[in-house]
């Protein structure tokens, strides 16, 4: 027997102590067993084990409706094993003077700025740069904003210094 089956009326309960030291008369309405939905062996109650199974029916249908290519670039998107970009070294470059462009437009009055002045060669590294290309798919826009966002949270974390 759980905890959530027992009777309030139990003297043992901490429940029905507590409230007879308060002189509450044990015929009171909320001395009556307490009902809870059923609970299956998941963890689920019946009513969320309905709305996961029409979630996932709502989701194979629609995966179902894409065409093959949309659905395997799908897969490959979730598992994180997209085809990989080719580095050759034009367009590594190209990428890394887009990247230091748009750095250069939102970088003032922000810590990526202070960082840069304390330690240029840290902030302009090449592979540092790259790292950031790399984790954004090359597009410098969101790899910029990505740099201005890790030396905000670098000072978050650990100060000026």
């Amino acid at each position: 027997m759980s905890l959530f089956d027992q009777s309030f009326n139990n003297p043992s309960s901490c429940f029905a102590i507590c409230n007879e030291n308060k002189g509450i008369s044990k015929s009171a309405p909320h001395r009556q067993k307490l009902k809870l939905p059923h609970v299956l062996e998941d963890g689920l109650t019946t009513a969320d084990r309905q709305k996961k199974q029409e979630i996932d029916s709502l989701l194979s249908g629609a995966f179902n409706e894409l065409t093959f290519e949309e659905r395997q670039e799908q897969q490959e998107m979730l598992h994180g094993v997209e085809a990989a970009i080719a580095e050759e070294a034009n367009f590594v470059e190209a990428s890394l003077i887009e990247l230091d462009d748009h750095l250069t437009n939102i970088k003032r009055g922000s810590l990526y700025e202070v960082a840069e002045d304390m330690d240029p060669g840290y902030v302009g590294d090449r592979s540092f740069r790259v790292m950031f290309l790399r984790g954004n798919r090359y597009d410098a826009r969101e790899a910029a904003d990505q740099m201005i966002k890790f030396f905000e949270l670098k000072h978050q974390l650990f100060g000026k210094g």
